[in-house]
């Protein structure tokens, strides 16, 4: 969450619409240094969640409680990568020089993503938990 004033400020770079690079000492090796591949990812794994949800939500598909341990455990994963990835989007942001409520609504999003994420993993314990007294 952004602190109260600080989305107000102007940075310097405010106008500029790509923010500059961070120099890491190594390049992207999972892109390839290629232009789109954040995006591209982005869209698969979305892709993947809404046909996992569609699996989830079939009547017809058998599951095991060690299982659905398992996908709250990658829901959990899920959103800790998506809160990651969004605190990043706001640093973006926030260089690009679009400070305000944009950027305060991306960071807001990303300490909601975390908190679900931590939620999941609290279900699949419990869910693990059960699964242990059931089979005690």
């Amino acid at each position: 969450m952004t602190t109260a004033g600080n989305s107000d400020k102007t940075s310097s770079q405010a106008g500029r619409h790509t923010p500059p690079r961070r120099n890491t000492g190594k390049q992207d090796e999972d892109a390839g240094g290629e232009s789109g591949y954040s995006a591209e990812v982005a869209r698969q794994v979305g892709e993947a969640t809404v046909a996992l949800g569609e699996r989830l939500r079939d009547p017809g598909v058998a599951h095991n409680v060690e299982e659905i341990e398992k996908v709250l455990r990658g829901f959990s994963l899920t959103m800790e990568g998506m809160s990651n990835g969004l605190t990043g989007v706001t640093e973006w942001l926030r260089a690009a020089g679009h400070v305000g409520p944009l950027s305060g609504h991306s960071s807001v999003m990303s300490e909601r993503l975390s908190h679900i994420g931590k939620e999941l993993s609290r279900l699949a314990d419990a869910v693990d938990k059960a699964q242990e007294q059931e089979a005690g």
